[in-house]
């Protein structure tokens, strides 16, 4: 297997996408890599995102299914996969055309999972100028190991950011409802082998109204559900530590990652008890919210964003609270509406020219 081409299963998952998932579709068909298997699962939609994907029947293998989760979607893709590495594409996401070209150079036998970063892109996949998770160069297979060891976490992208080893994933699926479709595979990859990196942004994640619930920060109450999920996924990284003699830090590994201090923190200035909430408290999590900004060495103008707004959000009392949610996690969608705003004024001004 070392000297052979790796196939690799692009995965892509379908619920009432269909102004998307053509695009999803055409960004694994359309790789720069050759040895690629594309297995697209219909989750029961109701729109007409199933004759979208019968365009390409021809060029991908189809399942579909009866409206079971994301969850069973990726089960059922990962069963009626062959690739020796593992893409998970959501419908409303792509991929750009090299990335499973530089997956498969720094892909080894040793590694469980190689990463990249995303770029963020509005509701019609205008660049927004963000990055996630920011990754540098010297955020290297050393560096994601002597965190894991420090902390039991590291920086990882959700899934269209990643490719995961079939002999890992294969300890892990099928997933459980329990824990998040990709929270699970990047919490316990590190328990397997090495994490690869590739600093740059090599796919796209779309945010829109209604892929998640933070885009909106209307739902408030969903983030102890959303702490209370990370925790599963560290019990389960737990269990699969000790299964395979890895020694985890003491201290959950929660308290290392910056966006689960910023949903605890939320929730305290909301009122809205957790798991662990009691151990908890704003100025805690803010100290907590600093140290890790000076750790992960972010890009200068992220790392002063996230302080900004981690102080705003400690001083501000319970109703500015809720707001703060709201526009923070919102703005993927307001800055596509201000983009929109613009590109109207600037024809108005053009057509008043003429």
């Amino acid at each position: 297997m070392e000297n052979a081409k790796p196939l690799i299963s692009v995965i892509v998952t379908c619920y009432n996408y269909a102004r998307y998932v053509g695009r999803a579709i055409e960004s694994a068909l359309e790789q720069t890599y050759d040895s690629v298997e594309v297995i697209v699962v219909n989750d029961g939609s109701q729109d007409e995102s199933l004759a979208v994907i019968g365009r390409y029947a021809e060029r991908v293998r189809l399942i579909d299914q009866h409206n079971q989760g994301s969850i069973a979607a990726y089960n059922a893709g990962f069963a009626a996969s062959r690739g020796d590495i593992i893409v998970l594409l959501d419908a409303d996401d792509w991929l750009e055309p090299e990335v499973l070209s530089r997956v498969a150079k720094v892909w080894s036998p040793g590694v469980a999972k190689v990463q990249w970063d995303l770029k963020i892109v509005d509701e019609r996949g205008r660049d927004l100028g963000r990055r996630f998770c920011n990754f540098d160069a010297s955020y290297d297979a050393d560096r994601v190991r002597k965190d894991f060891q420090r902390t039991g976490t590291y920086r990882w992208p959700v899934s269209v950011g990643n490719a995961y080893s079939r002999w890992f994933a294969e300890q892990l699926f099928p997933l459980s409802k329990l824990h998040g479709p990709d929270g699970a595979l990047n919490t316990v990859a590190p328990v397997y082998g090495a994490v690869v990196t590739i600093p740059e942004p090599l796919a796209a994640y779309r945010v829109h109204g209604q892929n998640l619930w933070s885009n909106t920060g209307g739902d408030a109450g969903r983030l102890p559900e959303r702490i209370g999920t990370r925790m599963a996924e560290f019990s389960l990284l737990g269990r699969h530590a000790a299964e395979r003699g890895v020694e985890l830090p003491e201290i959950s590994p929660i308290e290392h990652e910056v966006a689960f201090v910023n949903y605890r923190m939320l929730a305290q200035k909301l009122k809205l008890p957790y798991t662990g909430s009691s151990a908890d408290s704003p100025r805690r999590l803010l100290g907590s919210a600093f140290r890790l900004l000076w750790r992960e060495r972010y890009p200068w103008r992220t790392t002063v964003s996230h302080a900004l707004w981690f102080g705003a959000l400690y001083l501000s009392p319970q109703p500015a609270a809720r707001g703060l949610m709201r526009l923070r996690f919102r703005r993927g969608v307001a800055q596509g509406a201000w983009s929109d705003a613009k590109a109207r004024l600037l024809g108005r001004l053009r057509g008043a020219r003429a």
